[in-house]
């Protein structure tokens, strides 16, 4: 078992996978840094965001057809609860997910 000073101590890398709406203006960058540092907060550091582009949903969600693919990469200590419940307050995502990867 790890100790609890341990796990403190380091710090755990995230991707960040978030689907919004058509009409974000994520050509912008500054834009795109915007939003997931409004999401991530001061716990964490966003390393990198990246514009996949517009892709057409297999099905709707929440009536849109269309969605802006916006992957980040984070490195610090995230609350994921309290991420989720910012993320699911915001009308402007559609979906998310995100997955603590291996260093």
């Amino acid at each position: 078992m790890i100790p609890l000073e341990a796990m403190k101590a380091t710090k755990r890398t995230y991707e960040l996978t978030i689907l919004v709406k058509s009409d974000f203006p994520a050509d912008v960058p500054s834009k795109r840094e915007l939003l997931v540092e409004s999401l991530v907060g001061a716990a964490a550091k966003v390393t990198e965001v990246t514009l996949v582009g517009k892709r057409q949903l297999a099905y709707p969600i929440k009536k849109q057809k269309e969605a802006i693919y916006l992957m980040a990469k984070l490195t610090g200590h995230i609350n994921v609860t309290d991420l989720e419940n910012v993320m699911k307050l915001r009308t402007d995502i559609l979906r998310y997910l995100l997955i603590a990867t291996e260093e």
